[in-house]
């Protein structure tokens, strides 16, 4: 107890040193939960060396700064401009607290969040036809629940790499169905290990690393090796795919020699035969090797060496990729890359937290409230005299995601008409095969003796669309829209864009776009529409306007600009909604809409 009452202590002098009023007061440690303690060491930890290098961090932000922030960190989306009046007008000193505790129990908490993991297990633009569509949305959707249901990080990651079976019994065995095919041991190797333990060891497959001296082609085999065995099979001859993922023994090595000398094997063949013959010695970082020769046992050995207590970089690189979701940068960066040279900014702040995650049970809930309460998190993004971004000293901008951007557009829309019309020219490939199967039902009826070359299980079929109904055609469409817009973009390797500021077609395809044409006219089903219909005076129509777009009240020179500019257009014969029109195309086509800050 007495060093927890001298750890606030600590945070609050050095607080007060820095001159803020608004400094954290000491809490009794009877009364401090565990997140509260995290929250107080962040901002003790951040403070220490902002003292250190004389950096006065900036202000609290402001209410509706913060608000749009929290909303798009956690669901992914922007207020309404209900919710934005409600938490604007709410003069509660704990508001913000008790927004946060409502934004992680929302359901679209899981749904953003697996929008942020699944770019990163499955690059942008690699889709592996109807094998990734229909992996992708499975894993999706299972991510989701798991976050929702704050099922421990620890958990979710073995089940994916622990994972047996089809994807509609397992979704969980989407995760390597998202490899393609054919899965190769190092690839899911390296991949796992930079995707969950923030080690890039990828490039010892070919060579020794140029400066970690345990990275080498040896120790890579012996990473390898824990997934070999590993098999991605799926019939393409029966409609829905269904990949399934298969633990193969390992046949003994004279008997794979042998096999290798058969004459007219296909390449792929000879490429899994060199495979096999290669990574058969599983052996984890700095241990010894594995003595057997259990395939099913060494992905369940390499499963527990990624979240267990002597695997320390695991925990820290977990906490690092959550602190980015949420600052637009880690302690280490780039984020997945720990390494010797690659020094943390904060190391002593980085470890303490990876350990408290770990003690936490993995729950990302805990460990959002913690951050999202701190004082570093609710700064302004106000400029600091002499900060650096590792800082932490002020909040910087970031882009939204391709699925926060047309989120936030279709949160704006009156009702669902709009949003259904879309879904419709949308069609998931689940729709598509229904279609096909009744028009081959159909066909069949009037010839039963025709030949029928696709087959199609249909309970199968049924099992796959309960997954497409769990997401909902918002978010459905929400995802597909920003998949669209990311491959307007790709560079020589065809990997999609995240930005919006790389390519014309991706700005043309949101100034021009049907989307923001839609939203912005005045007909039935858009935001002009519906503020005409709700509000009567124009001062009330414009704050309804700037709350549903940028979740803020105008300031009073937008005010008075907005006004006289209604007013002209009044007098020139103008309809009123034609300059609410370019109003919302003006508020959206701003870099405030754009990004969060």
């Amino acid at each position: 107890m007495l060093t927890r009452c001298l750890a606030f202590a600590t945070a609050a002098a050095v607080f007060a040193a820095l001159g803020f009023s608004d400094a954290p007061t000491t809490v009794s440690a009877d009364k401090a939960d565990a997140v509260q303690a995290l929250s107080d060491t962040i901002d003790s930890e951040l403070a220490k060396v902002w003292q250190r290098d004389e950096v006065k961090p900036a202000k609290l932000a402001l209410d509706d700064v913060f608000l749009r922030r929290v909303y798009l960190d956690t669901v992914g989306l922007p207020p309404t401009r209900e919710e934005a009046r409600e938490f604007l007008d709410d003069k509660r000193l704990d508001k913000r607290a008790r927004l946060i505790d409502r934004l992680l129990d929302d359901p679209r908490f899981g749904r953003h969040l697996a929008d942020l993991w699944m770019p990163i297990l499955r690059e942008r633009g690699n889709d592996f036809g109807d094998l990734g569509v229909s992996a992708g949305e499975v894993l999706a959707v299972w991510l989701a629940e798991q976050f929702n249901k704050d099922a421990g990080f620890n958990e979710t990651i073995n089940a994916m790499v622990l994972a047996e079976g089809p994807i509609s019994k397992n979704p969980a065995a989407a995760y390597y169905a998202l490899m393609g095919l054919p899965a190769r041991s190092p690839n899911m190797a390296g991949l796992t290990s930079k995707n969950f333990a923030g080690i890039q060891i990828q490039c010892a497959e070919c060579h020794d690393h140029p400066y970690e001296e345990a990275w080498t082609q040896e120790s890579f085999v012996g990473l390898a090796s824990f997934f070999t065995g590993i098999e991605v099979a799926a019939d393409f001859y029966t409609q829905p795919v269904d990949p399934r993922i298969e633990t193969k023994p390992i046949l003994p090595r004279n008997l794979i020699e042998a096999y290798a000398k058969s004459p007219d094997l296909p390449p792929e063949a000879l490429n899994r035969i060199d495979d096999l013959l290669t990574y058969d010695k599983p052996q984890l970082l700095g241990d010894t090797p594995v003595k057997s020769r259990d395939t099913v046992l060494w992905r369940k050995i390499y499963a527990t060496w990624l979240t267990s207590p002597k695997n320390k970089t695991a925990r820290q690189y977990l906490v690092n990729r959550y602190w980015s979701f949420l600052f637009g940068q880690g302690f280490v960066n780039p984020v997945d890359d720990f390494n010797s040279l690659n020094e943390a900014s904060h190391p002593e702040l980085l470890a303490s937290m990876g350990d408290w995650f770990a003690s936490h049970g993995y729950s990302v809930k805990k460990l959002y409230r913690a951050i999202l309460n701190t004082r570093a998190y609710q700064l302004s993004g106000d400029e600091v005299a002499g900060a650096e971004k590792w800082h932490f000293a002020s909040a910087h901008t970031r882009q939204l995601t391709p699925e926060q951007f047309f989120g936030a557009l279709f949160s704006m829309r009156d009702g669902d008409s709009m949003l259904k019309s879309f879904a419709r020219k949308n069609v998931t490939a689940y729709e598509r095969l229904r279609q096909f199967k009744t028009f081959q039902d159909m066909q069949k009826k009037e010839n039963p003796e025709g030949d029928y070359q696709a087959v199609y299980d249909d309970e199968l079929l049924k099992t796959y669309e309960g997954w497409i109904e769990k997401m909902g055609a918002d978010w459905r469409l929400r995802r597909g829209l920003a998949a669209q817009y990311s491959a307007l973009n790709s560079d020589d390797e065809r990997m999609q864009s995240d930005t919006f500021a790389l390519s014309v077609d991706q700005a043309l395809s949101i100034l021009n776009g049907e989307v923001t044409r839609r939203l912005s006219d005045s007909r039935n089903g858009s935001l002009v529409y519906a503020i005409m219909r709700d509000y009567k005076e124009l001062d009330d129509r414009i704050e309804a306007m700037y709350l549903s777009i940028l979740s803020r009240r105008p300031t009073l020179t937008e005010l008075h600009r907005t006004q006289d500019y209604l007013k002209d257009l009044k007098q020139s014969g103008t309809a009123e909604q034609l300059g609410f029109e370019d109003l919302f195309y003006a508020l959206v086509s701003t870099t405030e809409f754009g990004t969060n800050h």
